[in-house]
């Protein structure tokens, strides 16, 4: 009888510390993000995703261990057209590792097609600490884009979005 209460006690406690780990588990990941973001030793890019919606466009917010160590804008004015595979890439409301929290949005909410035009007006080079060897660094090109010339939503892509064979920069900078 008293193995019987032990184990029933004991299945409960296990199902409701159990319970309370998953309730947790986002506030645990984002302090873990805060200590590891301090190391320089963090190799890790994205940690926590959680779905909301913003704009009436389907997005997620998505944490980064690795901040950008330096990060250079250029003023642009181009257009180009997306990759075949654009779509294994995400659209970011910032560049990457220069916020805690970045939106990430979803091209079907977007209305987009194979080759269609984007408009670019910046692109920005991100500088990482390299992930195998901490004295080296790794450079990543990102473009902000707009699906239409006077669009009021940009969305900051990877080099990898852009089509470079169709890709001609009109830079205003000069």
């Amino acid at each position: 009888m008293k193995k019987r209460l032990l184990t029933i006690c004991l299945s409960g406690l296990v199902a409701l510390g159990l319970a309370g780990c998953a309730a947790n588990s986002g506030g645990a990941s984002s302090s873990s993000k805060s200590s590891s973001e301090s190391s320089t030793s963090s190799t890790t890019t994205q940690s926590t995703t959680s779905s909301s919606t913003h704009d009436s466009q389907k997005s997620s917010i998505v944490s980064h261990h690795q901040r950008a160590v330096k990060v250079t804008y250029t003023n642009l004015s181009d257009t180009a057209r997306l990759d075949d595979e654009y779509r294994e890439e995400h659209l970011y409301q910032s560049v990457p590792g220069t916020v805690k929290q970045n939106r990430i949005y979803q091209w079907d909410a977007q209305n987009v097609s194979d080759h269609q035009t984007v408009y670019i007006d910046k692109k920005a080079v991100a500088t990482f600490k390299d992930d195998d060897d901490q004295n080296e660094y790794d450079h990543e090109d990102f473009y902000r884009i707009a699906f239409s010339k006077h669009a009021t939503h940009h969305y900051w892509v990877n080099d990898d979005v852009i089509d470079h064979d169709l890709h001609h920069d009109n830079d205003i900078d000069d």
